[in-house]
């Protein structure tokens, strides 16, 4: 209860420091068709069905409740349904897969998108592929329901955005917004305003007393809980009240932007492929699930070997694939073969997994568009993980876990179809 009551204070406060209102255009804000649908509902006084749909900065108990919260109080009366489908770490080549799954299914109402700054070192086309294939599968299921790209920022975007300029994963996001007619909230003219005036520290010292400045964040890219995040709903709450216009209206879904986005992506369990009998379901009991980071609603069953003999096969048509797996201490690596050339190996760990199991994914090189038939095994040779985890000052304290190098799969990544 404290807390909620601090978040609402420092809310309070910067709306009042930085001198917005509501009767005025918002900073970061492009209003485009806006949100007419949500609007409309809330003047019927429906319930409404919002998802957040994004990384960490999403997944974290930041923006997302506060928005949430400010939601109730702005609109009493209505009832907010709002789903958590933010997963650190993954970007919006991961969130177009798991639209299907983490989106559509909830039936959604509003679709908040939060990926600019995973997505800040992808490659531009798989960006634009990415965002316009989530447009266009919500679209295809309900033309009705609103969507709003948000654009949060971290310390590696500064430069551009001091010189004024918007960071490319925001330019090629803003490509969608534009041709789709989808509103986009920027949250970096906020946060640099409040730098200019020097009330703000942009990577603060947790342990360090700032006196009355923000701490916007600790560590260069997740917003504090006092001062960042609030920062955050700000923007975003005067962005919806800019975006007042109400009415019900279906949404076009024009001749796709890029011909080879990726609205036909899947995400399909181990369990509905072709599989040798050797891999096995983990158990919940399993100490992969002891050491895990995250939630469990980020999980579909998944699979685990270390034979080299074991197999997934998977035979589609169509141009991309990949994994949707648990990498961690004991993870190791997989073998791919395509089309009967020859296997390429792909290493599952990292320096994070020194200290943590969570999910990842890992696409392969963009094929032909065609049939092709790919085989995933496990591949336990050996390397020494400590090389990669030695930056780490956390690490897992049975050290035997670091000898095994296991595969975990829970799901394919396709885009295209099954055969």
């Amino acid at each position: 209860m404290k807390q909620m009551f601090f978040f609402a204070a420092i809310i309070c406060g910067l709306f009042f420091c930085t001198g917005c209102t509501t009767s005025h255009e918002t900073n970061g804000l492009q209003t485009r068709n806006g949100l007419p649908n949500f609007n409309y509902k809330i003047q019927q006084e429906d319930s409404l069905s919002i998802v957040f749909l994004g990384g960490s900065i999403t997944n974290h108990k930041g923006y997302r409740v506060q928005i949430s919260d400010w939601l109730k109080t702005q609109y009493k009366g209505i009832r907010f349904k709002t789903i958590n489908s933010g997963i650190g770490g993954t970007g919006s080549d991961l969130g177009v897969f798991r639209t299907d799954r983490d989106v559509l299914s909830h039936h959604p109402d509003l679709v908040f998108i939060e990926f600019a700054v995973n997505d800040a070192k992808s490659d531009s086309l798989l960006i634009c592929h990415s965002m316009e294939g989530i447009v266009r599968k919500i679209w295809t299921q309900n033309p009705y329901t609103d969507i709003c790209f948000l654009y949060t920022l971290n310390e590696t975007m500064l430069d551009d955005l001091k010189a004024g300029k918007k960071y490319r994963s925001v330019r090629y996001m803003e490509r969608i917004a534009d041709y789709y007619d989808i509103p986009s909230v920027n949250f970096a003219d906020d946060v640099m305003a409040l730098m200019e005036k020097g009330k703000l520290i942009f990577k603060g010292d947790a342990k360090k007393d700032y006196g009355d400045k923000i701490v916007f964040t600790n560590d260069g890219t997740h917003p504090t809980y006092e001062g960042g995040h609030p920062i955050y709903t700000k923007t975003l709450s005067h962005a919806l009240l800019q975006m007042n216009k109400a009415q019900q209206k279906a949404h076009p879904l024009r001749i796709a932007l890029y011909p080879g986005n990726y609205e036909k992506a899947k995400m399909i369990p181990v369990a509905n492929l072709s599989h040798s009998n050797g891999w096995r379901i983990l158990l919940e009991s399993d100490k992969a699930f002891t050491h895990f980071q995250g939630s469990s609603n980020e999980l579909q069953p998944i699979w685990e070997s270390s034979n080299p003999k074991d197999s997934i096969e998977i035979c589609f048509e169509g141009n991309r694939i990949g994994v949707f797996d648990l990498i961690g201490p004991s993870s190791g690596g997989i073998s791919v073969e395509i089309d009967n050339n020859r296997p390429f190996y792909v290493r599952r760990f990292d320096k994070y997994c020194a200290d943590r199991n969570r999910v990842n994914y890992c696409l392969f090189e963009t094929l032909e568009y065609g049939k092709h038939v790919v085989v995933i095994r496990p591949d336990n040779r050996r390397f020494e993980k400590s090389e990669f985890y030695q930056e780490n000052s956390r690490v897992i304290p049975e050290s035997e876990y670091f000898d095994e190098f296991n595969t975990y799969i829970g799901s394919v990544l396709l885009v295209g179809d099954l055969l």
